[in-house]
This record gives structure tokens, C-alpha cells and sequence, in this order.
């Protein structure tokens, strides 16, 4: 019967891998199977070696959830050696006489097991009876030991879960997370430099005019709280629009449609997302006029073509980028006075019918012998409302 039980914990348990709710279904078999009155796991905190409730159900919940109710002698020692405790009336035991909690509480029967997982403990199960004595025996010492030992596994499972899900975000907030993905998905112990691929993408590339002048009137904090604020509506604009943010260059960014994920319409949501961004730099604009301070003048270039993406470097250190004319090109137009958002002819031929352009001056371009047509999305800001 037992035997069936533990097999019905583990397969709930290797059903989850999020910590709470390992603890709970932990738990809940416990004080289920045990008949106890109350229980609580207690989990050590790697860093500072500290023991915290982290789970309890019985009369410990929910109002002192995150209190332990037992006695603190047998849940340190228990921490302590990694062996199992169990007392069947704590009140006549000999190993507790004088602790506090168990006269206060009039703790009878108690049990507490390790959890233990690569040979060290991580924290204990403990599950009493301050009413009755007697109702647990040394083998419920062995059965609350198997089931802690699933726990212990499904825990330290959850928490490396946990970790992993941290550091993924974390490394998401320094590389897009199309490009997490994509270097996840195909990278191994042994496969770590992804070579490159062609794609088929329209790059956009942002700069603020006269970005020169304007950080010589305010201080290093000062500037790049201004920028992290410009930056953050952009990048928001971008992400809406399925843009790949591929690098930041002090005020500019590039950014890319098409890779690493492919991309069969790159071109218009590179266009609406340019037009898009140029309608909140208008937002921030009537802001910095508000409280007396000039207005940002942003241009942005955009050219489809053909690039390869993949990592560049050595295996001490690889960047995953963009290489082509394509991206030489989207920087060159983002330069061009007075700041606008131009195109080349790749990027207006590759857009559908009844966008409206007007024709800019020709320009030569990279990889070009001579000028091409170039042309400019007219946009009706805010303030000429």
C-alpha cells in the first residue's frame, strides 16, 4: 500500500517543476498519510546557511505560515546530522526535557526527517501531534524518510529550474530574446561558435542628431537616466513590432527584422515600427518641452537585403551580430540632416501597395557604383496637431 503511495507522490511530483508547488503537493501528502495534526518543511538557505519555513499546513496555516510551531531542538538537530528524529511522547522524552517549546505547546508525538539531496542537507519534513502520544512509530520514520527523499529531489529539481529561469531572464535583458532562443536551441557542449546564416532581413537604425552637443550639457548620471528613458519607449516599440535589437552605439540602436528568425514581411513591420517610433519620440518631445528641455531630433534608416547572422569572436568571448550591406546602409541614412526616416530602394520595393513616400535625393550607398533613389516616410507628429 505504501509502496503505491510513493509511486502516486513521485509521479505528482516529477509533474512540476515549480518550487511551490512541489512543496504543497509535499506537504499535503505528508499530513495526509502521517495523521498528523500540523507539519512544516524547512528549507537551509544556500547562502547564509539560514532554516526558514517555507511550507506548512495543519493548524500552522495560513495565519502562521511562515512561523515554525515545533520544536526547534529536533528540527536543528535533525538540519544538524542529517539523521531522522521521531519521539512519541516529547513531553517524557529525556532528549527534550526543559526545551520550551515542547512544555509550552505540550507536544506529544513528533517526527522529523532530513531532506538530503548530492549528500547534503537542504532543509527537513516535520510533521507532530501535540494532542496524542504515540501515534507514530520508527517505521513511519522510514516511510516519512522515502517520501522526503522524493521531495528532496523534486525540490533541488525546482530550484535549479528557478535558477535557470533567473539567469535566462537575466540574459534576456542583454540579449533579445529571439537570440537567447536561437543560441539556445542549437548550442551543446559541443557545438558553442553557431556559424553564420543568410537571411533575408530590413535593418533599421536609429540615431538622435546633435546627441554630441547635448551630452556636454548634462553630467554622466544624468545622461544615462536621459537615455534609459529614450531607450526604453524605443525598445518597447520594437519588441511590439517583432524587432530583433542587435547592438545600442552610445545614442543609436540597430535593430533587425528577419533574423534570427525569419521573416516574411520584415520590411512593413520595420517601416511601422520606424513610424511608430518617430509618434513616441513626438510623446517625448512634448514632455522635455514641459519642463523646459529641448526637444530630441531623431533620425532612422532603413535598407533590406541580405546579411549572415551569427557569432563572431573566439571562444573566449563571442558576439552574436548582423554582417552586411544592409546594416552599413540603415546607419548611413539614419546620419543623414536634418533627422528623418529614410529608405532605400530595397526597402520601399519590398513594401506593399498604398504606403505613402515621397522621393528623398539620391544617395550612393555601400557596395553601390552609383546614386540610388532614396525615400522618406512622412509622419504627422503630435505637435502639429
Amino acid at each position: 500500500m505504501r509502496d503505491h503511495l510513493l509511486y502516486e507522490l513521485a509521479r505528482d511530483l516529477s509533474s512540476s517543476l515549480e518550487l511551490d508547488e512541489v512543496l504543497r503537493k509535499v506537504m499535503d501528502r505528508v499530513i495526509t498519510l502521517m495523521q498528523a495534526s500540523r507539519g512544516f518543511i524547512v528549507l537551509v538557505d544556500p547562502v547564509t546557511g539560514t532554516m526558514s519555513v517555507v511550507m506548512s499546513r495543519g493548524e500552522a496555516d495560513p495565519e502562521n505560515a511562515s512561523l515554525f510551531l515545533g520544536s526547534r531542538t529536533v528540527i536543528e538537530q535533525v538540519v544538524k546530522t542529517g539523521q531522522a528524529v521521531v519521539a512519541t511522547d516529547a513531553t517524557l522524552d529525556d532528549r527534550f526535557k526543559g526545551q520550551q517549546s515542547v512544555i509550552l505547546q505540550n507536544l506529544r508525538s513528533i517526527i522529523a526527517v532530513p531532506l538530503v539531496t548530492k549528500d547534503k542537507v537542504i532543509g527537513a519534513v516535520y510533521v507532530d501531534n501535540p494532542f496524542r502520544a504515540s501515534i507514530f512509530e520508527e517505521k513511519d520514520k522510514e516511510f516519512l524518510q522515502a517520501i522526503s527523499d522524493l521531495a528532496a529531489i523534486a525540490i533541488d529539481n525546482a530550484r535549479q529550474y528557478e535558477r535557470s529561469e533567473f539567469l535566462r531572464s537575466l540574459f534576456e535583458l542583454h540579449v533579445n530574446k529571439q537570440v537567447t532562443d536561437y543560441v539556445l536551441e542549437r548550442s551543446d557542449r559541443n557545438t558553442k561558435f553557431l556559424l553564420g546564416e543568410r537571411r533575408q532581413v530590413t535593418m533599421l537604425n536609429s540615431d538622435i542628431a546633435g546627441f554630441s552637443t547635448l551630452s556636454q550639457t548634462m553630467g554622466a548620471e544624468e545622461l544615462v537616466r536621459f537615455l534609459n528613458v529614450y531607450f526604453s519607449r524605443m525598445i518597447e516599440v520594437v519588441l511590439e513590432h517583432g524587432g530583433n535589437i542587435d547592438k545600442f552605439q552610445g545614442d543609436g540602436m540597430l535593430v533587425v527584422f528577419g533574423a534570427p528568425n525569419p521573416m516574411t514581411d520584415h520590411a512593413p513591420r520595420a517601416l511601422a515600427a520606424a513610424r511608430a517610433m518617430m509618434l513616441e519620440v513626438d510623446r517625448l518631445n512634448l514632455e522635455l518641452v514641459a519642463s523646459g528641455l529641448p526637444p530630441l531630433a531623431v533620425g532612422i534608416g532603413l535598407d533590406t537585403g541580405e546579411v549572415v547572422a551569427g557569432h563572431v569572436g573566439s571562444e573566449r568571448r563571442l558576439e552574436f551580430t548582423l554582417i552586411g550591406v544592409p546594416v552599413n546602409n540603415s546607419f548611413y541614412l539614419s546620419k543623414v540632416r536634418p533627422a528623418m526616416v529614410l529608405m532605400s530602394e530595397t526597402t520601399r520595393s519590398s513594401l506593399p501597395d498604398g504606403i505613402e513616400v515621397i522621393a528623398y535625393e539620391s544617395l550612393q550607398l555601400k557596395g553601390s557604383s552609383s546614386k540610388q533613389p532614396i525615400y522618406q516616410l512622412q509622419i504627422t507628429v503630435l505637435s502639429e496637431d
